[in-house]
């Protein structure tokens, strides 16, 4: 995302909100002179993350369009790594709910098998 240096009203009409930006300078955060593309809200920065406080959304300094491109890809990349994340969890909990109600030796084994595939996956997603 190319972030913009001059400052306009924010694009939904809305006043941002001071008393949370307050709060993040107060507990650390730093507001940077460079505004949100999207809202033109100050962006700030806390833990190395740049974000907007009025999208809730991270921030990425690039400095060519093949950079945004890469950007573009990797923030799809990791929405869809999230989801899929969801929907193990889902599967999981729904795996659990069968074990606890399985009466067979049988069952309890297939669905065990599909539980260590689901962690398995899990791992592999989340790396070392």
């Amino acid at each position: 995302m190319v972030m913009k240096e001059e400052r306009q009203e924010n694009k939904s009409g809305q006043s941002p909100d001071i008393s949370k930006m307050s709060r993040l300078l107060l507990t650390g955060s730093t507001m940077l002179a460079d505004v949100c593309p999207d809202c033109n809200v100050p962006l700030f920065r806390k833990d190395k993350i740049i974000f907007c406080p009025n999208c809730n959304r991270k921030a990425v300094y690039v400095s060519s369009n093949d950079e945004v491109k890469e950007v573009e890809h990797m923030h799809l990349f990791s929405e869809s790594i999230e989801q899929l994340q969801d929907i193990l969890t889902g599967k999981l909990n729904y795996l659990s709910q069968k074990l606890a109600s399985a009466e067979s030796y049988e069952e309890m084994k297939d669905i065990l098998q599909l539980v260590e595939l689901i962690v398995d996956i899990e791992k592999k997603i989340l790396g070392p």
